[in-house]
């Protein structure tokens, strides 16, 4: 569904969005995670420096993405496995310098629809400690003060649309006036499932 204008937004009364890549950048969080990481075991392997440790890590996450991340990176750079426990302490507790910014298209449309008395959910999947500490770090110019965060591992992970039915239940709010805003496959079978409207953020033509 492409949305050309805020207007074809207004016929529904409640918006879900996604978190990740929907609202904001994710590497602009996990980047910097990586990089104190590459500091905090700067060290523990053999004639590797901070720098080496960081283009590790960030070789591995672009050929392979985030699936046993940090098993690899500790196996491919000689540290002990037992410092996982660091990297996901870190992962979900890390505090950026500069907090981090949500896209601009997506602050104009989360404005207009604070504007227009609309009621906004996040539904996010994902560690809930993890996902508290990114929503801490992000942003938000006041905007989060208007929306609801809800963890879906705390309910059912998305695709299950039971994070869906939960907000429907809190809201009261009919499905075919309810809209869900993500980024991804996972987001828009979640919708599906729950018999709600889905739109990408990438065809929202604002």
């Amino acid at each position: 569904m492409v949305i050309k204008s805020l207007s074809d937004f207004y016929k529904y009364s409640l918006f879900i969005f996604d978190l990740d890549n929907t609202i904001y950048n994710e590497e602009d969080y996990l980047f910097r995670v990586y990089r104190a990481i590459s500091h905090k075991l700067e060290g523990l392997a053999n004639q590797h420096c901070k720098e080496d440790l960081f283009i590790l890590l960030m070789d591995i996450y672009r050929k392979e993405g985030k699936e046993k991340l940090f098993d690899k990176f500790l196996a491919r750079s000689g540290i002990d496995s037992g410092y996982l426990a660091v990297c996901l302490k870190i992962l979900r507790s890390y505090n950026p310098e500069k907090r981090i910014e949500i896209y601009p298209k997506i602050e104009k449309i989360l404005r207009s629809l604070v504007e227009k008395q609309k009621q906004i959910f996040v539904l996010t999947n994902g560690n809930p400690d993890q996902q508290r500490n990114k929503i801490r770090n992000i942003l938000w110019n006041g905007l989060d003060e208007k929306i609801t965060f809800i963890f879906a591992n705390e309910i059912e992970p998305k695709p299950s649309p039971e994070g869906i039915r939960h907000i429907l239940k809190l809201t009261g709010v009919e499905k075919d006036k309810t809209c869900l805003i993500g980024d991804s496959e996972v987001d828009l079978e979640c919708a599906s499932r729950g018999e709600i409207r889905f739109v990408n953020i990438a065809d929202l033509m604002i």
